[in-house]
């Protein structure tokens, strides 16, 4: 499954750490219930039944999260060793319970509104050019999480493809602004992500490019590959420091941490609040894949025209602050 054609073979290392823990917790139930028999395949040891019988066992006292993503995984092993559909009625079980299970730690308590992070995103990009004039090169590090904020919370990428965002192959810049584009093997839901950036942020990503960057990439030892997100020692940030990045200026700025996912929440919540009859729009702006995914915030909405109302709600805040 994991040869070139295999059903797994562009699985994440994290997507293959989790089945792992997934199937083998599935596993270890099924041979202290001595129903572990060597000659069965991974879709016949799913069966409705047994998998009943170890969600009874598993669940008391675990986080319903935790218990979803054990089906998932589950469910991701049987797809991936008898593709393409493995059991239907087990990936549709383990999409409900995900889509329905209640985070053990509440979002709200955590979560900003979109003026707040705009505001911030501007704070920290004035900061550190008033720094970068002065000489001083924690400038550049204000300047970078500033836009970095910025950024999210005009298109709200997951993690995985804002650290994979690259010069002149993911992103490319004309006179029409900052366009983006992801192909569908390089995303989450394998659909093919592309947009463009609201005319606002073209000219502090170019300052960024011009002025930043290159501050950020003096203690490079090797070459950059166009990476545009750049961190200690002039290096690519991978994913987990693009999320500190973000946590700690939201911790030290609104005195609560905001991940790069968590923007994805704020985003929906904000679109929920501020332009209510627009709100199946959340679907486009969030590239998820369907509209399940999303169930609590919209009904429906495709195509640029979801992401040019977005945009316009965030120019609206920018001139006039919140409604």
């Amino acid at each position: 499954m994991f040869d070139e054609q295999g059903f797994a073979a562009d699985w994440r290392p994290a997507t293959v750490t989790g089945v792992e823990k997934g199937y083998g917790t599935y596993v270890a139930w099924l041979a202290q219930a001595n129903a572990l028999l060597p000659d069965e395949t991974p879709m016949s040891r799913a069966t409705k039944p047994r998998i009943d019988a170890f969600l009874n066992a598993y669940s008391p006292g675990r986080a319903e999260a935790t218990i979803a993503s054990t089906i998932r995984h589950v469910a991701y092993m049987v797809r991936a060793c008898h593709p393409p559909h493995g059991h239907e009625w087990l990936t549709q079980m383990a999409h409900r319970m995900t889509n329905l299970a209640t985070p053990s730690r509440p979002k709200a308590p955590r979560m900003a509104t979109l003026t707040e992070l705009l505001d911030l995103g501007n704070r920290l990009m004035d900061e550190g050019k008033k720094l970068l004039t002065k000489g001083q090169s924690q400038g550049a590090w204000l300047f970078r999480d500033g836009l970095l904020i910025s950024m999210l919370i005009a298109h709200p990428l997951r993690r995985r493809n804002i650290a994979a965002m690259k010069l002149e192959k993911t992103v490319l810049i004309d006179e029409g602004g900052v366009h983006v584009h992801f192909a569908g093997h390089e995303t989450k839901t394998r659909n093919s992500i592309s947009f463009s950036y609201p005319a606002w942020l073209t000219e502090p990503f170019v300052f960024y490019l011009e002025h930043v960057r290159p501050r950020l990439l003096e203690k490079s030892s090797g070459d950059d590959n166009g990476h545009i997100w750049i961190g200690r020692r002039g290096r690519p940030m991978p994913e987990n420091d693009i999320t500190q990045a973000t946590g700690r200026r939201t911790v030290e700025y609104l005195g609560r941490r905001v991940s790069p996912h968590l923007f994805r929440d704020c985003v929906a919540t904000g679109i929920a609040t501020l332009d209510p009859k627009h709100v199946g729009i959340t679907s486009t702006v969030l590239d998820h894949a369907n509209l399940a995914s999303s169930q609590k915030y919209y009904n429906q909405a495709t195509g640029f025209g979801a992401l040019n109302r977005y945009q316009s709600v965030l120019g609206k805040i920018r001139q006039k602050g919140h409604p």
